[in-house]
């Protein structure tokens, strides 16, 4: 059985993951749109820029320096 400091901390992360999730799926349209404004063809935004803003986005604490 859990104890009470233990549930304690597992909510505390589990609320900071989901506050990183969400942080990282505003970044992810952020670097999307970036991508979107740069001469590219559809088919590259549609197939690999999506996939590289997803990436960006998931790691965005690295690309905000």
């Amino acid at each position: 059985m859990e104890t009470d400091t233990e549930e304690k901390v597992m909510g505390a992360l589990g609320c900071l993951g989901y506050i990183y999730f969400a942080i990282s799926q505003i970044a992810t349209i952020i670097f999307f749109i970036g991508y979107c404004r740069s001469p590219d063809s559809i088919v590259e935004i549609i197939f690999i820029d999506v996939i590289l803003s997803e990436l960006k986005g998931l790691l965005w604490i690295f690309f905000i320096w």
